[in-house]
């Protein structure tokens, strides 16, 4: 995965971000900053990665928050990371899954307020901007950039119910 596929670009009037941190298992797959991550499980202590197609309220494993630093777990060892609470109001912007969907002025307006999920096609998370609005899609596009026609932006809000705290 790469690192700052989702960045936070708006706190809601607060100064900062509140994080936590949580145990990460053992594992090849490392966790980067700006990366989502879920409860592994109801109840569990540990985050993992969202995968492909997560972001759905009542399916994917409570939401916990963006990655606010690289995990520090091992193949072999137990670790920990750090992430930003998912507050009421915090914006959060990242790439689209499909630029040509949303590479102007006029798709970028038609596709806000869709309620969306992740996608992770190869390497790199994005928001799943070919998605139909689902009413249990966790992700909210509220804006974006399409100034770069070949990579345009998104602007999106995570819905409190997706997370472990709604």
């Amino acid at each position: 995965m790469a690192r700052y596929d989702f960045k936070i670009v708006d706190v809601a009037g607060k100064n900062t971000v509140s994080t936590k941190v949580f145990k990460t298992e053992a594992a090849a797959t490392a966790i980067k900053l700006g990366e989502f991550v879920k409860l592994k499980a109801a109840g569990s202590g540990y985050v993992i990665p969202l995968a492909d197609g997560d972001g759905v309220i009542g399916t994917t494993t409570s939401i916990v928050g963006l990655a606010a630093a690289d995990s520090n777990h091992t193949a072999a060892a137990d670790g920990s990371i750090e992430v930003y609470i998912p507050t009421p109001g915090i914006v959060y912007r990242g790439g689209v899954k499909t630029a040509a969907s949303t590479d102007t002025a006029a798709e970028l307006l038609g596709k806000i307020n869709d309620r969306v999920v992740i996608d992770l096609t190869s390497t790199t998370y994005t928001i799943d901007n070919t998605a139909a609005d689902g009413a249990t899609n966790a992700f909210v596009i509220i804006g974006g950039d399409v100034s770069n026609a070949a990579a345009p932006t998104v602007d999106f809000i995570l819905r409190d119910d997706a997370t472990h705290l709604g």
